[in-house]
């Protein structure tokens, strides 16, 4: 598989210089941000790698750059991409300076990794480049301006080269410009078949929803027919023609067209989307569904989208989503000889605290609820040890850390493989710290050893054995024969509190804590 594991954008539109690190742990990648950051520029600078006939020098080189100058001024993506049937490298620029009818501004090099040091590295000519970039099947999905009825043209002059039940056009389109009637009917049969496979797909996302393409007797050319009057309908029991429908409904159909038509016409390449906030004007249970189709989808092509959605997000892991951000400024401009009003996108960090915190309040998560440790922690046998050392807390003003339990000190192994693993793909920027104790007791003694000499890469954890009353808990483990468990230990200044707690119910005079206590 063909996958994007770091982007580099360089002057392009607000982005000025921007470098973002893939992880490999999934294949969905998410930008986040408020509007006008810079989240749909990632996803066009992407597409102008991809299909640099689209560069618009007016509106893509950077505001500051026109006024400025120099010879840092045309756009410059580059793209390193991993090919793990090969466990090769592609590190791969397009630079629009460079640009022309002749000229693909192409440049690069290929390397493997060892140690996490470049190794084999090699320069690639530019038609080596051009064919690596031909296994990869790229499409840029708008969030708006999709006009429906030019998506429908694309697809249907794509259907001519899909063969659905054994019946391709391509042989035929001689016979079906002589035969009018031949070719609405063979149209129309390759048409339903088409709409029965992708029916299956809007169903999933509303049961009475059945997809349905009308191909007209009343076109006069063979290109009218295949391009203008071919109409999508949406059978949900209301208006069928798909422009008469929400703009919800429209933006969902032209996401799943796109993607079905991408299975069906990939010929083996790689498939590679972007997707320009795929939550827009959906209800959220229509953006759960969708999301459930690209993590599907996600198995076997790679998605960039960007989005303003938490559904669209998976909180319990932060990889691979980025929160972006922008800064305002003015630039006085030598050549213009006037200030130059900026807006320069950039990365918040949200592996730091403040980043992450950020990220949560923009979509709308809450933090304490995705989080299975806190930054101290404490973890013990049962649930009495619980309720006790959280009592004996507040008994003596302390703060209280996050208590968890093991019930059984047999559970000990279990649950810390399982935090370590957990927080191995968590955003968090600290290592969650865990004291564990155990009682001093023959069971006490035997796992403390076993996890005492384990070593955990993504949690701190630190074992105890319960103290005898002189603070000793380091006898040899070999001859230690006591049997200390929590319940076992009454502070002094707990029993006075009682005693004086009963005494007061009796009338008695109460003692005095500190000096009992002391004694």
């Amino acid at each position: 598989m063909i996958r994007i594991v770091n982007l580099s954008i360089n002057r392009f539109r607000s982005i000025l210089s921007l470098d973002l690190s893939i992880s490999d742990s999934n294949n969905i990648v998410a930008l986040c941000g408020q509007n006008n950051v810079g989240k749909t520029n990632t996803l066009r600078a992407i597409n102008l790698f991809f299909h640099p006939e689209c560069f618009d020098q007016q509106t893509d080189i950077p505001r500051i750059k026109h006024a400025t100058g120099g010879q840092s001024v045309f756009p410059k993506i580059t793209i390193t991409f991993f090919d793990s049937e090969l466990n090769t490298y592609y590190e791969i620029s397009r630079n629009m300076k460079d640009y022309s009818a002749v000229n693909c501004g192409l440049s690069g090099i290929s390397y493997e990794l060892y140690k996490k040091k470049k190794t084999n590295t090699q320069t690639l000519i530019t038609s080596g480049i051009e064919d690596f970039i031909n296994k990869i099947q790229f499409v840029y999905i708008e969030s708006i301006n999709v006009v429906m009825p030019e998506l429908i043209h694309s697809l249907t002059e794509d259907m001519i080269d899909v063969q659905y039940n054994k019946t391709r056009f391509t042989d035929s389109k001689r016979g079906l410009k002589e035969s009018y009637e031949k070719y609405v009917d063979g149209l129309q049969e390759i048409m339903n078949s088409f709409s029965e496979d992708i029916s299956e797909v809007f169903k999933g996302f509303q049961e009475n929803w059945s997809v349905k393409f009308l191909v007209p007797k009343n076109s006069d050319t063979f290109r009218n027919l295949i391009s203008d009057d071919v109409e999508l309908t949406i059978d949900d029991e209301a208006s069928q023609g798909i422009v008469e429908k929400g703009a919800g409904l429209q933006r969902l159909a032209a996401i799943l067209l796109s993607f079905e038509m991408l299975t069906r016409m990939r010929k083996r390449k790689q498939t590679i989307i972007c997707i320009d906030e795929p939550d827009v004007f959906l209800h959220e249970g229509l953006q759960k569904k969708l999301k459930q189709f690209f993590d599907k989808k996600s198995e076997t092509m790679q998605l960039f989208y960007s989005t303003h959605s938490k559904v669209f997000i998976n909180p319990y892991s932060m990889k691979n989503v980025f929160l972006l951000s922008a800064k305002n400024y003015s630039q006085y401009s030598v050549r213009k000889q006037k200030e130059i009003n900026v807006v320069e996108t950039f990365l918040i960090d949200i592996t730091q605290e403040e980043g992450y915190e950020k990220i949560c309040n923009h979509l709308g998560i809450e933090r304490v609820a995705y989080e299975v440790l806190q930054p101290q922690n404490l973890i013990v046998e049962g649930g009495c040890d619980k309720r006790y050392f959280s009592e004996l807390g507040q008994f003596f003003g302390l703060s209280v850390p996050n208590i968890e339990t093991l019930n059984g000190a047999d559970n000990a192994t279990k649950f810390l493989d399982f935090y370590d693993s957990y927080y191995k793909d968590n955003a968090l920027t600290y290592k969650p710290k865990i004291k564990i104790v155990f009682d001093n007791d023959d069971k006490g003694r035997e796992v403390y050893q076993k996890i005492a000499s384990k070593t955990y890469r993504n949690i701190e954890v630190q074992c105890l054995l319960l103290q005898n009353y002189l603070g000793d808990s380091n006898l040899s483990l070999e001859h230690n024969n006591t049997n200390n468990e929590v319940e076992d230990f009454m502070y002094p200044e707990v029993i006075c509190f009682l005693i004086n707690k009963l005494m007061e119910t009796k009338g008695m005079h109460i003692i005095d804590v500190n000096k009992l206590a002391e004694k």
